[in-house]
């Protein structure tokens, strides 16, 4: 089975082979159709409709099963921001840097930081729509901790650990994160839906 991942992010598309490792599932993205720059305007109100847009555009393009994702860390006493501008939270130009910065910035000086990161994945192949989420805890570090990772690993403290995501390395953040959460549903769903299996 051939599905294309609306992304051209490496460390997602690591992430998505890596759950899906034991089945015979060939992803795909955008470029292996000729597609250099895969982009849609995210200007959906949740994550939800952002994920859609970019699952249903690439596949009216290609006509092959497509999933996307579409990922906010949302933040307690910031009213949910970043939210779903978490991926320009510093403007459409930002990079993982910027983004942080302003959001540490804004957090100066207050107490609380709880957080939660969420996501939603989109598949669409031709015949239904079906939405996976997934959510962790956590809060906001006061400053970033550890090289690893990519957007706000390393100032995003899970829940009930001691290490940031950038922290604990790739290998223990995909057991947990919300990625790997949504992930999970969605290879359930595969798995009951599909003949994947290699053995």
């Amino acid at each position: 089975m051939k599905i294309v991942i609306a992304s051209g992010n490496k460390n997602k598309i690591k992430e998505f082979k890596e759950i899906f490792r034991d089945t015979n599932i060939e992803f795909l993205t955008p470029k292996d159709f000729g597609i250099d720059n895969f982009e849609v305007n995210e200007d959906g109100d949740t994550l939800k409709d952002n994920s859609y847009k970019k699952a249903k555009s690439l596949y009216d393009i290609v006509k092959t099963p497509t999933i996307a994702d579409d990922t906010g860390l949302f933040v307690k006493s910031l009213d949910g921001k970043p939210g779903v501008k978490s991926h320009r939270y510093a403007g459409y130009d930002a990079n993982d840097k910027k983004n942080r910065k302003k959001l540490l910035d804004n957090l100066e000086g207050i107490a609380n930081r709880n957080a939660y990161f969420e996501t939603v994945i989109s598949f669409v192949d031709g015949n239904d729509i079906n939405f996976f989420s997934g959510r962790i805890d956590g809060e906001i570090l006061k400053q970033e901790m550890g090289e690893g990772g990519f957007g706000y690993d390393s100032i995003f403290k899970p829940k009930d650990y001691d290490l940031s995501f950038s922290q604990m390395g790739a290998k223990e953040k995909n057991k947990i994160s919300h990625r790997a959460n949504a992930l999970r549903k969605f290879r359930e769903f595969i798995l009951d839906n599909y003949e994947v299996c290699n053995n």
